[in-house]
């Protein structure tokens, strides 16, 4: 956010920062240059006007004119948005000729031709062209430069030139280079740093995507590229709980209210899940499945009832708090199943087998309000939980199964 100060006026960095909203990253890159590099150039070539035109260098003090004029025509460019042709100036224009001009008239030793090189710099960074272009444009401008520097050696300068003032030359455009590299230099190392951070933020957020979709120990053995991503469990437990009543309900409602209200209740079994180390497998309509086991530690089986009794506590409090005449039924069951990831595009974990079939046939003949497990599952629990037999419960390709309504654990 802009601040201001005292006087109600934005200070230089802010209006650095205040120009460079909305605009494309080329075109920061494009500001950057010339907020950085403008002014130092105008100034410079100021001084250089004044300086050729008190050692009457006709030809350089009126090029520089020229100069000076372009700069401002380019910062009048770029403060109406046209930072392309501000560029275009400096880097195709006037730091070329500056160079050849120089260094025909001042000689090699003046170090004038350096400017080509600060032209380079400038044209490698700003993607005015696309590359291929720059790199012909950049090699062009040494060949150019180049030749311009071996004619000067051998004719020597056009103007008469004291050593000294020779140095002084040399050594100002020596620093000039030193800025424009250094300007180039921090411009790619900003450049790399974002696009570490972009790339670190995104990693991130795939990361997190991953691990929403699948087990973390899955997600690993995905992104080592295991194939196929398949696991034999010799015993899990399996939940699955559906809403008494919402298909009815649903029916006079909008699609977006339908959703919300699923995402309400969903987000706090998530909660529930992830609280007690279970593992989501997924959402089927008004449905929710749930595993646990899966990594072959603790009492699967315990784990799941008391995640079940959380579940009623939470959906208890959803009902009373939205209103809803609607009721949670829940089966359990446990055994032998198969897990692994199934697809390349909007790939998913999923559970085949018996045990899967037999855990949702429990869920589906339950009572609202009630979770109903198989005796495998009541086999596994600590003697505490109190369940009452609820007789035979008929299982479409399976012999019928003894099923028991939790009640309590003491």
């Amino acid at each position: 956010m802009l601040t201001q100060n005292a006087t109600g006026k934005l200070n230089l960095w802010e209006l650095f920062q205040a120009k460079q909203l909305g605009l494309s990253k080329e075109e920061q890159r494009y500001l950057t240059v010339l907020n950085l590099g403008g002014p130092v150039a105008g100034l410079g070539h100021f001084g250089f006007l004044v300086v050729f035109w008190q050692l009457d260098y006709t030809l350089l003090a009126v090029y520089n004119v020229f100069s000076v004029l372009a700069f401002a025509f380019g910062a009048w460019r770029s403060f109406n948005g046209d930072y392309k042709t501000a560029t275009y100036l400096g880097v195709l224009i006037e730091f070329p000729l500056h160079a050849i001009l120089a260094t025909l008239y001042l000689g090699f030793e003046g170090g004038f031709w350096l400017a080509g090189f600060m032209s380079i710099a400038v044209l490698l960074l700003c993607p005015i062209f696309p590359r291929p272009k720059r790199f012909l444009l950049a090699n062009t401008i040494v060949v150019i430069v180049g030749l311009v520097c071996i004619y000067s050696l051998e004719t020597g300068a056009k103007y008469d030139v004291p050593n000294w003032l020779s140095h002084i030359f040399l050594m100002n455009n020596l620093l000039m280079l030193a800025l424009a590299i250094s300007m180039v230099v921090a411009m790619y190392d900003v450049a790399v740093e974002a696009a570490e951070r972009a790339q670190q933020h995104e990693f991130q957020r795939a990361e997190g995507l991953l691990l929403n979709i699948l087990p973390a120990r899955i997600a690993e053995r995905l992104k080592a590229q295991e194939e196929p991503l398949a696991d034999s469990l010799t015993s899990v437990t399996v939940l699955f709980s559906d809403i008494a009543g919402f298909t009815r309900m649903s029916r006079g409602m909008t699609a977006e209210a339908l959703v919300t209200l699923l995402n309400d209740l969903f987000i706090r079994f998530d909660a529930l899940v992830e609280q007690h180390g279970a593992e989501k497998i997924k959402t089927i309509g008004d449905g929710y499945m749930v595993a646990t086991g899966l990594d072959g530690t603790g009492n699967h089986a315990e784990t799941m009832i008391n995640l079940a009794q959380d579940m009623h506590s939470t959906f208890e409090d959803f009902r009373q708090t939205q209103q809803l005449d609607l009721g949670l039924r829940t089966g359990v069951h446990s055994g032998a199943a198969v897990a692994g990831v199934i697809g390349k595009q909007k790939f998913a974990y999923d559970l085949w087998g018996d045990t899967v079939n037999i855990a949702s046939r429990m869920e589906s003949s339950g009572i609202a309000d009630r979770i109903q497990m198989s005796s495998e599952t009541r086999d596994l629990l600590p003697e505490r939980y109190l369940a009452e037999p609820r007789g035979s419960i008929a299982i479409k390709g399976h012999a019928a199964r003894n099923a028991y309504l939790l009640l309590t654990a003491e």
